[in-house]
């Protein structure tokens, strides 16, 4: 053992002793000697103390602990069985760890975790990490490992892996591990080698492409030995040819011809079957082409003719379109990233897949592409439109602000009150119960009631509101009264009473009493919503909503209960409404207040009228000598930004347009069929609105060509855009952006920095394996000055490739260190002399002493007059 010093510069405040020592001499003795030396030796001994501790003394002691860091690669490169082997290795070395040494864990692929800390036991095995797998970086890993190292032992790494890095620089990582004295050393997790693989490495494909060209694809297949292969090629998923291949050990390069068709982006694909294979992951490789052509429209009807008018006159003015049921379209940006224009032709909301209304928002915001909304009986607001992403993305709002000038709305709640609606649910008509009850111990009636209450509230005061119950006879609780005199507080009053007690069911009488007090209403709108079990006496239910529908009302069935009738659902559509099964009564309050929000914003407007002209718009160039009678539109508000193109005497949008991010959507309230825009369909400019309509949505570029150079590197993807130097855009300068648009709608923003006149740079992480829309735009101080598309196909990855194994790389890592190649577990705490020792801080005894010595001095001081010598 030894003593050291932290601060080793203060131990020059030793020489205080000099003058303390002079001083003690040159002052006129006037005590005994003993007490002048016992005086003088307690201060000379604090002082020491003192200096010492503020130097930072310190009892260093050589140590032979031993500190070993494994860094386990977990990569994909690396095999399920030496996954295990290594995982076993590292077990079986902790468990034959010395006392006094340590052991810590690093798990690496793309990245590094920390899977154990240096601990000196050997702790219950933690489960094992998942790091990035999709790359190798052992660099990473070994900066991680080198961190993690502590001051006061020896140390050593282990590096368990295949060596196939394909990110960072080991050797670096290795030279820094080599200048502090720790070896690395390594076992190797290669297969073995001359397991038979292929697969295909790249499909090369031009970026651009005519339509009705003919380009050349090459894919480049590579093979472990020589064997025979399947090779298929596809063209957006469709098998376009096959061909069966020898290939020989290394690369094969094969072309293929194929004809160009279409426009947008094409998704081309190459695959391969061998028989001798080890992977399946690498058997396929992608590549997007993007052809330019005429501009691809789709179309979605909501009901089978809703788009033929629309379709017919896009094909006359020689703009071809896809007419699809809205069931087909998917939630991918991919697939919908290939139209350049999608028209939803009175679609209903609840009819688009999960996910569709998110991703045609980002199709238009971030991708640049045109969105129309045609109206109908199932469109905007009827549709159900309101507060979705689609209503963000359209130039109108679905609430209409102005009400004094909508039609008002007269409804009816039906409420079934026979024996059936008691706290149970009822299997059919024998009324066999199971015993449901609701978790508040509330009647099915009840809840009906609360549900009611609710709904009134969110009428307007213009709206006329009624509630009848029926059993096997009619109850009126509530006459119809204007909202402004049924306020909550008092439906709540005039429904209390009403009791679940008749053992008769008749809904035709029910309804009946709703239809006639609603034909003695003159409101617009009618409506009524029943709640009922459905097992009915008397009338044909269904024959009673099918009157009632051609005079003008419409009926909503809320089914209550497990075992509700089956027909509820055909009557609901027989009624022109729409049918609620509820399992869990508790779910039909907010059913109520929905279905009641939606039917009193309901503001479709039937009357004659000629639009009126608004502002300027290309959709009307060459139609301003008068247009044709419209007859009826959906009742929307123009957002404060939009465009309102035609509007009806009291300003409400019939053709409303807007720039909503780097895309534009349309709204044409009417509709395209005979019920509203009979006049307008057979009209000889027809064909020519529909054009513009749809070309004006068309994506455009406002300030000339970019060029978009997207180049993949491993685990950096560079980016790189061009303006022309001829251009004023080069010249002056802009903000380039991009944005990374996932298969899922994910999306990331890029910035570009400027390195030379009209040349943008950015590099990106690689994302994973998929294929990438990047939106470019350009602008100066907010608007949008140029854009561009481009794809990104990510490959599989590069773990999946042959030759990852590198064991070369392995032994140079360790000799450049000082390390080796070890086999077994114990060799991994051989003893290693690095000089490492542990210390021990002396500063606090050191003050503790000083601060135990001060009295003492003063004790002597005082006690000194004993020690005088006697006069003579």
């Amino acid at each position: 053992m030894r003593i050291g010093f932290l601060f080793p510069a203060a131990l020059w405040l030793l020489l205080l002793l000099l003058p303390l020592w002079a001083l003690a001499r040159a002052v006129p003795r006037g005590r005994a000697p003993r007490g002048l030396w016992a005086n003088l030796i307690i201060r000379s001994a604090l002082l020491l103390a003192l200096v010492l501790a503020l130097a930072g003394a310190r009892a260093v002691r050589d140590t032979d602990a031993l500190t070993t860091v494994f860094l386990v690669d977990r990569s994909e490169s690396i095999a399920p069985e030496m996954r295990a082997r290594a995982d076993a290795f590292v077990r079986a070395a902790i468990d034959a760890m010395p006392a006094q040494d340590r052991a810590a864990v690093v798990a690496f692929g793309a990245d590094a975790q920390v899977e154990r800390a240096p601990l000196d036991q050997a702790a219950a095995p933690a489960a094992p990490l998942a790091p990035a797998a999709t790359g190798t970086n052992i660099q990473s890993a070994i900066q991680l490992g080198l961190g993690l190292m502590p001051a006061e032992t020896n140390k050593r790494m282990v590096l368990l892996s295949d060596g196939g890095e394909n990110a960072g620089d080991a050797r670096v990582a290795a030279e820094l591990a080599a200048s502090r004295g720790i070896p690395l050393s390594y076992v190797d997790l290669g297969g073995a080698p001359g397991a038979s693989e292929a697969l295909v490495r790249e499909l090369h494909a031009p970026a651009e492409a005519r339509a009705g060209q003919r380009a050349e694809l090459m894919v480049v297949l590579e093979s472990s030995t020589t064997q025979p292969v399947h090779l298929r090629i596809f063209g957006d998923d469709r098998l376009l040819g096959e061909q069966d291949l020898t290939l020989q050990p290394g690369l094969t390069r094969f072309p293929v011809q194929v004809d160009i068709a279409g426009s947008g982006f094409i998704r081309y694909r190459a695959e391969i079957s061998a028989a001798q294979d080890a992977r399946a992951e690498n058997n396929a490789a992608d590549a997007l082409v993007r052809v330019v052509g005429p501009p691809r429209v789709l179309l979605v009807e909501g009901q089978p003719g809703d788009g033929q008018n629309l379709k017919d006159a896009l094909a006359a003015s020689q703009l071809p379109a896809d007419l699809i049921p809205p069931q087909w379209l998917q939630p991918d940006l991919g697939l919908l990233g290939a139209y350049d224009v999608i028209a939803l032709i009175n679609v209903p909301a609840d009819r688009l897949p999960p996910g569709v209304m998110d991703t045609l928002a980002t199709y238009v915001h971030d991708l640049g592409k045109g969105l129309v909304m045609i109206g109908g009986d199932q469109s905007f607001g009827v549709g159900g439109y309101a507060q979705t992403p689609l209503e963000q993305a359209l130039p109108v709002s679905m609430d209409v602000h102005s009400t004094e000038t909508r039609p008002n709305l007269a409804i009816v709640y039906v409420l079934d009150k026979s024996s059936s609606m008691q706290a149970c649910h009822c299997r059919g008509p024998s009324r066999e119960k199971d015993g449901y009850y609701d978790h508040k111990g509330r009647t099915k009636l009840e809840i009906g009631k609360d549900a009611v209450v609710r709904s009134v509230a969110v009428l307007d005061k213009r709206d006329v509101v009624g509630v009848v119950a029926f059993d096997g006879s009619v109850h009126w609780a509530l006459q119809p009264v204007a909202q402004s005199q049924a306020q909550p507080d008092a439906v709540l009053n005039a429904i209390a009473p009403l009791q679940p007690n008749g053992h008769e069911t008749n809904i035709g009488v029910g309804l009946r009493a709703a239809e006639d007090a609603l034909n003695q209403t003159d409101a617009k709108i009618k409506h009524v919503i029943l709640m009922t079990d459905g097992w009915s006496e008397g009338e044909d239910p269904i024959a009673v909503v099918g009157d009632m529908r051609s005079k003008g009302i419409t009926v909503s069935v809320v089914a209550e209960g497990l075992g509700s009738a089956p027909f509820l659902q055909q009557m609901a559509d027989a009624g022109g409404g729409r049918y609620f099964p509820v399992k869990n009564m508790e779910d039909a309050l907010q059913i109520f207040v929905q279905e009641t929000r939606q039917v009193s914003q309901r503001f479709i407007v039937e009357h004659a009228f000629t639009p009126e002209y608004g502002m300027r718009t290309p959709i009307l160039a060459g139609l301003d000598q008068g247009l044709p009678q419209l007859y009826g539109y959906d009742g929307t508000t123009p957002k404060q930004t939009a465009a309102v193109a035609l509007a009806d005497a009291d300003g409400a949008p019939i053709l409303a347009q807007w720039q909503y991010g780097l895309g534009r959507s349309v709204a044409w309230t009417s509709d395209t069929k005979g019920r509203w825009a009979k006049d307008w369909v057979g009209w000889a400019g027809f064909p020519r609105f529909a054009a513009q309509l749809v070309g004006w949505a068309l994506p455009t570029v406002a300030g000339g060509p970019m060029q978009v150079e997207l180049q993949p590197g491993g685990a950096q993807t560079s980016i790189q855009v061009t303006l022309p130097l001829t251009s004023t855009l080069a010249r002056d300068g802009l903000d380039v952006r991009a944005t990374l648009l996932g298969p899922g709608g994910e999306r990331r923003e890029v910035p570009l920095a400027a390195q030379a006149a009209g040349v943008y740079r950015a590099t990106v992480d690689t994302p994973p394996r998929g294929t990438y829309m990047l939106q470019v735009s350009g602008a100066r101080g907010g608007p949008v000055l140029a854009q561009e598309t481009a794809a990104l196909v990510v490959p599989y990855s590069p773990e999946f490739r042959l030759g990852q194994s590198n064991p070369a790389l392995l032994e140079a890592l360790a000799r450049v260190s000082g390390g080796a190649r070890i086999d077994q577990p114990a060799q991994a705490f051989a003893p290693v002399s690095q000089g490492a020792s542990s210390a021990r801080d002396l500063s606090l005894p050191l003050l503790l002493v000083a601060l135990a010595l001060l009295p003492v001095d003063i004790l002597v001081r005082r006690l000194a007059v004993l020690w005088r010598p006697r006069a003579r």
